[in-house]
């Protein structure tokens, strides 16, 4: 062990120091098995952690604990109804159901019979969302990663193998009435699996880019994803209405189920997502389709013969009444708070910042709203449901307009009360403030 306590100034180019050696021999000429000893790398640790191998086994013990836990309830639903319904049909046919329920939670079309079903249930695609971003971030604890290398070698292991079980259960669902094919499957359930756990992954790793994104940036994406919110917040009000007011016509539809009608009361649910999504559509102006050629706005509702199911029991019949168009202006009335609240928010900002965080927000809100209405549309059949949903480039275009306006107008009119308050607020100092003179710097300086 060599100490270098200092060293001398000496010519351009030379290496003088004071060496001192501790603990050792003094230097001299060493034997070649000396020199090969001091070459050779220092031994490994025992019990070293290896990351690759830790990654690996992290990653399969997330990936299928995140399967069990969605695919568990589905099958033991599936089972009870199965028993329920007298036990018909062979086992794998109860577990093709139960995974064909599991894949249209990740957005998968399948074919049941002459039915082509690619509606998937938000409820079921929300809680696959947070266990595979959950998954992604226990990989992302388990290699102790706090780097961008980190986040993509734990998110695309977990998506690689979450991949695999989507393809394996696609390929094992295709049996009796149900088909499902393999390149559309992965299409619609890849970009879902990337997402969720690269944003897991990010987050657990501390290197999301919302913590160095700008401040104006923030707070215009903050308050767009809360506007959306609030607007999906008011569908599910609709909704609930909806089912409350119309209460009997979905009790019967329920009867006409008889001792199955609990399944179809848990598939409503699943869907009430999709209603809620539906249903501000609906606030916003565009409406939505059930069914081809079909439309049902606030001003016009023209529907054709619907199934017996609940969820179609609370569609609206008829057009809106004169006492409830208030619900037109919903969303710019929700808006323009949220814009005040903007403004309130960012004092530090100058009008410029202000306004283009507001135009941040509408388009924030308008790509949300229009990616919400692509995901909770789809088909239910061939010919009569063969179209359900709002059409997503008029809800981001109409409702983005409507949240424009009233963000930007809430925005800038609370700017200016908020200038004039300061302004009120200063005069107000200045008027109550006592001038002090300064003392006096001589005898015949002072006052009289």
């Amino acid at each position: 062990m060599e100490q270098r306590p200092n060293r001398r100034p000496g010519r351009a180019g030379s290496a003088q120091r004071d060496t001192v050696r501790i603990g050792g021999s003094p230097r001299g000429p060493r034997t070649p098995s000396q020199r090969r000893a001091d070459a050779a790398p220092a031994p490994k640790r025992a019990g070293a952690p290896r990351r690759p191998r830790a990654l690996l086994a992290s990653a399969l013990a997330t990936t299928a604990w995140c399967a069990t836990v969605v695919f568990t309830p589905i099958l033991v639903c599936v089972i009870l109804g199965w028993w329920q319904a007298g036990a018909l049909g062979s086992v794998g046919s109860v577990v093709a159901a139960a995974g064909v329920a599991w894949l249209s939670g990740h957005g998968v079309p399948v074919d049941i019979g002459p039915m082509h079903l690619s509606v998937p249930p938000l409820a079921l695609t929300a809680v696959t969302a947070w266990r595979l971003a959950k998954a992604a971030a226990a990989t992302t604890r388990a290699i102790g990663g706090r780097d961008a290398a980190a986040v993509r070698a734990a998110a695309g292991l977990v998506t690689i193998l979450y991949t695999g079980l989507v393809a394996g259960a696609a390929a094992l669902c295709t049996t009796g009435p149900f088909t499902v094919d393999l390149l559309p499957a992965l299409l619609h359930a890849v970009p879902l699996v990337a997402a969720a756990t690269a944003f897991g992954a990010a987050r657990e790793a501390g290197v999301l880019p919302w913590d160095g994104a700008s401040v104006w940036l923030r707070r215009g994406l903050r308050t767009g994803m809360i506007t959306t919110g609030a607007l999906l917040a008011c569908g599910a009000a609709a909704t609930g209405v909806a089912f409350a007011v119309r209460g009997p016509v979905v009790a019967d539809t329920l009867r006409v189920y008889g001792a199955e009608s609990w399944i179809v009361a848990l598939l409503s649910l699943l869907y009430l997502p999709n209603l809620a999504v539906w249903a501000a559509a609906y606030i916003a102006g565009p409406g939505f389709a059930v069914g081809a050629d079909t439309a049902v706005r606030a001003e016009l509702v023209d529907l054709g013969p619907l199934p017996a199911f609940p969820v179609f029991a609370a569609v609206p019949n008829a057009p809106l009444p004169d006492h409830a168009t208030i619900l037109i202006g919903l969303p710019l009335m929700l808006a323009a708070v949220f814009g005040v609240v903007l403004t309130y928010r960012s004092p530090d900002l100058r009008v410029p910042r202000v306004i283009t965080a507001a135009v941040l927000a509408a388009a924030t809100a308008a790509a949300v709203l229009g990616l919400l209405a692509f995901l909770s549309g789809g088909a239910a059949g061939t010919d009569l449901l063969a179209d359900l949903g709002p059409d997503p480039l008029a809800l981001a275009g109409i409702g983005g307009v409507q949240l424009l306006v009233g963000l930007l107008g809430g925005a800038l009119v609370a700017r200016l009360f908020a200038v004039h308050r300061r302004a009120a607020e200063a005069e107000l100092v200045r008027r109550d403030t006592v001038v002090i003179p300064e003392p006096a710097t001589g005898q015949g300086d002072a006052l009289p």
